[in-house]
This record gives C-alpha cells, structure tokens and sequence, in this order.
C-alpha cells in the first residue's frame, strides 16, 4: 500500500466516524454528560464520582458564595457541573449545565482544582449542584 491509499482510507473512515455520532454530536456538553453518565454506571465510577462531590461540597462552598455575592442577582436554580480531571485529579476542563450566571461563575473558578483522590484514568465526572434560597 502507498501513502494514497493510507490517506483514503484513513479519509473514509473519518467521514464515517462523523456521520455515526448522530444529533448533539458536536455539543461539547452532550459528549461530556455521556461520559459522566457512562463512567458513573459502573460501581467503581460511581464511588468516584460521590467522592468528587463530597470533595467539592467541602471545597467550594465559599466559591459558590462568592459567585453569588459578585453577581446580584444569581439565578438559583439547580445545575451540573461536568468536570474533566486528568490523571493526578486536576480539574482542566468544566462545562456546565444549564449554564446558569452562578454556573458560569462557579465553572470559571474550577479550573485547576484538585479532587483529593486521584481517579484511575483521566476523565470526565458529573456534580450535581442543588441550590436553595435563602
């Protein structure tokens, strides 16, 4: 085989990967959500991601106050944060949904977090954020 025939096939199976993804195929919050989803299916997943909210429950209370504080008039309603820690349990990437005026603030302030324990790969993790007024 040649470098043409590399390229051709290498092309169709490109163009194949991205009509098989189906609708929200390109909504980073979709694709993150299901992998949270897929993750959080399995035993050891789900621990992990209990852990991750326990964690962040005690870590970004004040965060989450702040944000609050900062914006007037947050919208208060309940919200996911979907969270990509890398293998030594760092926060690089977080999306939320909805995304809120507090989600935004809160998201913006994740970034660089670190879950105390470490996950066994790196990966996406869903916080479920549930707000009351007071």
């Amino acid at each position: 085989m040649n470098a043409t025939s590399f390229l051709a096939i290498g092309l169709a199976a490109t163009v194949l990967s991205m009509t098989s993804q189906g609708p929200g195929a390109n909504d980073p919050v979709a694709a993150a959500e299901r992998a949270a989803d897929a993750s959080a299916a399995t035993p050891e997943g789900k621990k992990f991601e209990d852990a991750v909210g326990t964690a962040f429950g005690r870590d970004q209370g004040k965060s989450i106050q702040a944000c609050a504080t900062a914006i007037g008039r947050p919208d208060l309603s309940d919200f996911r944060l979907l969270i990509y820690l890398s293998a030594a349990g760092e926060a690089e990437q977080v999306l939320a949904k909805p995304d809120t005026n507090l989600a935004a603030c809160v998201r913006g302030k994740l970034k660089g977090w670190k879950v105390g324990q470490k996950p066994v790969a790196a990966g996406w993790v869903g916080v479920h954020v549930k707000l009351r007024a007071k």
